[in-house]
């Protein structure tokens, strides 16, 4: 009995010490870890809409986001402002993928083109889905103000609204492009409320 008690209990002690250490260590990052997300999303936002160079959070987002299931995916959205002029808006959004959420701010400019687009953490498949953060994807997604809704096709687009999917990741392009859609259709209904 005892030689099972005796490894037990040492077990049971490292256990506890290493979950205090990791508490410890967790205690003193979480602040700076925040920062740095802080930080990131910021320069998301620049890039995105470079025009802007201060941005201003809209709070009272969740009321259009109600009024259409499209724009769920809208998290949070930004105005981009220079010279006290409303440049753009900046949405960060989350669409369902085929490995899970992916996470992707895009930049709508006065004009009401996407003026940039960030993929940012998902859990696409490597090599295949991962390609949406590429330019030969993106770029089709930028600089656009699309005469009807986006489309995904495979093969040769022949329409500004078309967007060449990925070959072999057709469900993560589709996500991808109904979250710049989002972001465009909200975009158009806050430019129309503010008069812009």
């Amino acid at each position: 009995m005892r030689d099972i008690i005796k490894p037990a209990a040492t077990l049971f002690f490292v256990c506890i010490i290493v979950s205090l250490c990791l508490a410890f260590t967790y205690s003193v990052t979480k602040s700076k870890i925040e920062e740095r997300a802080t930080q990131d999303a910021l320069a998301a936002r620049k890039e995105v809409l470079t025009m802007a160079d201060s941005f201003e959070k809209i709070n009272n987002i969740e009321e259009l986001i109600q009024q259409n299931p499209d724009f769920t995916l809208v998290k949070e959205a930004y105005k981009g402002i220079k010279d006290r002029k409303v440049q753009g808006y900046v949405f960060s959004l989350e669409s369902k993928g085929y490995g899970g959420i992916i996470n992707i701010t895009v930049g709508i400019n006065s004009k009401g083109e996407s003026s940039g687009i960030i993929i940012g953490q998902n859990s696409e498949t490597p090599g295949l889905g991962s390609k949406a953060k590429e330019a030969p994807f993106k770029s089709q997604l930028t600089n656009i103000k699309p005469e009807g809704p986006l489309t995904v096709i495979k093969g040769k687009k022949s329409k500004p609204e078309e967007v060449e999917a990925i070959s072999g990741a057709t469900i993560t392009s589709k996500a991808v492009v109904k979250a710049v859609q989002a972001a465009i259709d909200i975009s158009a209904k806050l430019a129309k409320m503010e008069g812009l």
